[in-house]
């Protein structure tokens, strides 16, 4: 079951969230999604993974918390930059985890 934080970003491009979510939930092909998770890698701030890697059951187990969505890798990076400026204005610092912790 993927994890979804409460209050996640949503890219510009996104139509009718709950039915890209549902086929997500229900491992559904969603071509042209990415989602944006929080990172497990100590270097990274957040990842961007495309959704149709979720299909596999194991895959989906694994992915860490979702924080955002988005239609294609571009608004998914952009979605990205949005949030890092919006994290860094708000706390002075990239302690990403503890923002959404709090969030």
């Amino acid at each position: 079951m993927l994890k979804w934080h409460k209050k996640y970003y949503i890219g510009p491009g996104i139509k009718n969230i709950s039915r890209i979510r549902r086929r997500l939930e229900h491992g559904k092909p969603v071509p042209g999604i990415y989602l944006i998770t929080l990172s497990e890698n100590p270097c990274n701030l957040l990842e961007i993974l495309p959704a149709l890697t979720l299909i596999q059951e194991s895959a989906a187990d694994m992915c860490p918390e979702i924080v955002g969505i988005a239609k294609g890798k571009e608004d998914a990076m952009d979605l990205v930059t949005e949030m890092i400026q919006t994290i860094f204005s708000e706390t002075g610092g990239f302690e990403i985890k503890e923002y959404w912790k709090n969030r």
